[in-house]
């Protein structure tokens, strides 16, 4: 198995805001070592092929699981085995009735279902402490399902920060949570990895 999937890191149980609960008889052992439950914000973490497993009372975590569940993207580097963790910081927000010089009249948060909606998505983006290949901004509808996105936008040379606007038509069929989600491609090869969500709810 490649090192960039083995590669784990030592956490603490206050670390980061992820708890983990070791209960060796249900989830058995890896390796042996325990392997322990991982859940953030009380939702259960999918660890994928390594678990989260016990070792001399500290919680041993894949980083990717760290990485996604801060909404942010990991860089392994062989020839010096680093591993680097990026957060950008990514501001979003909704608006209707966005003048010619893009201030905004009505932004909002909730929809009637069933209505279509034009608006715009803000992103507002800094903090970014390394190159990126591409971003783009999905739209997804209770059930996951992807209704609407914007075009790839690559940057050609690196900024730390910068301010993206794109124009959606969306019609909020379904009941419930839509997930506005920005994201971001670290290299040509690499997917695509959410880095900020925002919540319309269709009510």
């Amino acid at each position: 198995m490649k090192a960039k999937k083995l590669l784990i890191l030592t956490l603490t149980f206050s670390v980061l805001g992820v708890s983990a609960v070791v209960a060796s008889s249900p989830l058995g052992d890896f390796k042996g070592f325990p392997i322990a439950k991982v859940s953030v914000n009380n939702s259960e973490v999918a660890t994928g092929s390594v678990p989260a497993f016990i070792v001399d009372g500290q919680t041993v975590v894949p980083l990717g699981v760290v990485s996604r569940s801060l909404q942010a993207f990991l860089r392994w580097n062989p020839a010096a085995n680093e591993a680097v963790i990026y957060k950008p910081n990514v501001h979003m927000f909704v608006g209707k009735e966005v003048t010619k010089d893009g201030s905004v009249k009505q932004s909002f948060g909730k929809v009637p279902q069933g209505d279509t909606v034009k608006f715009v998505v803000f992103a507002q983006v800094d903090n970014l402490r390394t190159g990126i290949h591409s971003f783009k901004i999905e739209i997804a509808d209770p059930s996951g399902t992807l209704v609407a996105e914007s075009e790839e936008t690559q940057l050609e040379k690196y900024s730390e920060s910068f301010w993206y606007p794109w124009p959606f038509e969306v019609k909020f069929d379904a009941y419930g949570k839509y997930k506005v989600k920005f994201l971001m491609k670290p290299s040509a090869d690499s997917d695509y990895v959410v880095v900020s969500e925002k919540i319309i709810n269709a009510e």
